[in-house]
């Protein structure tokens, strides 16, 4: 299941048939299923490092491969698309794939999986653009050497330009291949895509969007920041005696005149055409921004649960009349509550020891309509007044940041340099903050929404209403897994039972027979003492004297 409000969070639930499916396949087509891999991917590699052979750590960048080398390259294509046949992959081909010439670059999203690689294998192995530390992973190092790739080096401080060089040098020469990139950089769940990266649009050429559908009614081929891992979605992925993908070429994007000047326009008219196409949404956030907004979203529901628990609205108790310094160990007195109430945690989270005007600025944050607003007026009112309404202190401006949203310290500093005229600027203005959060880092106003309201009515009755409904779920899975658990004891207790019922009955007898050897035993020695044993012997011979 995907969620569609963080699209780096996938999580797997198998049902009982397609559980009882994977524990059967995962014993008898799994293995069959791997030892192909395994020997499909040693004979490419063996392949690639043939083909490799002779050439220099430059030559591979330096012209395209030609005669023999392009012949092994197109072998190992074919090899690797057997590798995925046998390991149950379907491939359904919409569109047609444009030439070098009619489209140097491919965009291929959305990116959700390390499986995406049979695309690459589809489309005869373009030129991919990845990281360098790819190109030493076991097996796949070598194949993805061999497309002749754009390496990435993050820890060059020049590697965006020699990319953004290398890119715009290939899609200008003759007789190279095209270059494939996955723009949105990371993988995702599909439910939307997210900012596309510009490698890809600094050329200015034409670029054929790719799109990639994993049509599957279970989907285990999901590959995220915050889901199941990847030897588990290799197990359930090839445990499915099929798993289908759609590859659908759209026709060639040509950019205007303002797209070519513009790459950042380019790229998100372009991202517009496939996120049409593929029927979803888009979305600037990148995976940090999601964890901030996750984070908020938990900040604010520890402080509807301190309010709950207080007599006075929190806007009262830190009203500006009161003193907003106050030593911890009278904090639970100065809100209406007990000292060692675990919910004054999050006050020290949000304030540290003594200072409560952060609690003072989120609290007014979550009871009016417009947060950013609030904080745009109210940062510069409790912060630094003896500077004027309309600037504030670096020093206390970092804070903030690293407070509401939630940057690390490195982050706030970057920020607050980027709003200032430099790092020997100690104030900022008002003007600069709104500037710098409405067109520089609208993610950081998203952080911001997630207060709004929170303290209200509303949102105290919202929030009341989503613990009700995650307590009903809660209430719902421990009463089902409760219910197998009786289920499965009423099985056991009836097996114990009959178990028991069969002992008893098996003691029972072997008790009668024992008490039956018992008794004539004693009958036989009562009748030893009393000689009443030979009575019958007696009267015989009587009997026979008689007669």
């Amino acid at each position: 299941m995907s969620d569609p409000k963080n699209p780096f969070v996938h999580s797997l639930t198998l049902s009982s048939i397609q559980l009882v499916k994977v524990c059967v396949l995962s014993v008898t087509l799994l293995p069959i299923r791997l030892l192909i891999a395994l020997i499909c991917l040693t004979l490419a590699t063996i392949l690639a490092v043939v083909g490799l052979k002779g050439l220099e750590k430059g030559d591979i960048d330096k012209r395209p491969f030609t005669g023999w080398r392009l012949a092994v390259r197109n072998v190992i294509c074919y090899i690797l698309r057997f590798m995925f046949f046998c390991s149950g992959f379907s491939v359904k081909i919409v569109g047609k794939q444009a030439s070098p010439e009619d489209a140097p670059i491919l965009a291929v999203a959305p990116h959700s999986s390390f499986f995406d690689a049979l695309a690459v294998c589809v489309m005869g192995a373009p030129s991919v653009v990845a990281k360098a530390e790819t190109s030493s992973i076991p097996f796949w190092g070598s194949l993805i050497k061999y497309t002749q790739p754009v390496l990435v080096h993050r820890l060059d401080t020049n590697s965006r330009l020699n990319t953004i060089k290398q890119i715009t040098e290939r899609s200008e020469g003759r007789g190279w291949q095209q270059v494939q990139i996955f723009p949105e950089g990371t993988c995702t769940n599909r439910s939307c895509l997210i900012t596309f990266r510009l490698g890809a649009f600094y050329p200015g050429v034409a670029v054929q969007p790719v799109l990639l559908k994993w049509d599957n009614m279970t989907d285990c081929v999901t590959w995220t920041w915050e889901g199941i891992e990847a030897w588990r979605i290799i197990v359930y992925t090839l445990s499915q005696f099929y798993t289908n993908l759609t590859i659908e070429y759209l026709p060639p994007y040509n950019p205007t005149k303002e797209e070519v000047q513009d790459p950042k326009l380019f790229a998100a008219n372009l991202r517009a055409v496939m996120a049409d196409k593929l029927g979803v949404t888009t979305t600037d956030c990148n995976y940090l921004d999601y964890l901030r907004i996750d984070k908020s979203r938990t900040l604010v529901k520890k402080v509807q649960k301190l309010q709950k628990k207080m007599e006075m609205p929190l806007i009262e108790a830190t009203s500006e009349e009161k003193q907003l310094t106050v030593d911890m160990d009278l904090l639970g007195e100065r809100l209406g509550v007990a000292q060692d109430l675990s919910e004054l945690s999050v006050v020290e989270e949000l304030c540290g020891k003594v200072d409560l005007r952060n609690l003072r600025l989120v609290t007014l944050l979550a009871t009016e309509e417009d947060a950013l607003e609030t904080f745009l007026a109210q940062t510069f009112i409790m912060y630094n007044p003896e500077l004027g309404p309309d600037k504030v202190s670096s020093e206390s401006l970092e804070g903030v940041l690293s407070t509401v949203m939630l940057l690390n310290q490195k982050e706030a500093k970057e920020a607050v340099v980027n709003m200032s005229k430099g790092e020997d600027d100690l104030v900022v203005d008002k003007k600069d903050l709104a500037d710098f959060l409405l067109n520089k880092k609208p993610n950081y106003v998203k952080v911001l929404r997630c207060w709004e309201m929170g303290l209200t009515e509303a949102g105290m009755t919202a929030a009341g209403m989503g613990d009700l409904l995650a307590m009903s779920a809660s209430l719902t899975k421990e009463m089902n897994r409760r219910m197998e658990k009786v289920a499965e004891s009423g099985s056991n207790l009836l097996s114990a039972g009959k178990e028991v019922v069969s002992d008893v009955s098996a003691t029972i007898t072997a008790s009668r027979d024992k008490v039956t050897d018992v008794l004539s035993s004693a009958v036989t020695s009562l009748h030893k003492r009393t000689g009443s044993g030979n009575i019958g012997s007696k009267s015989e011979t009587s009997d026979k004297k008689l007669d």
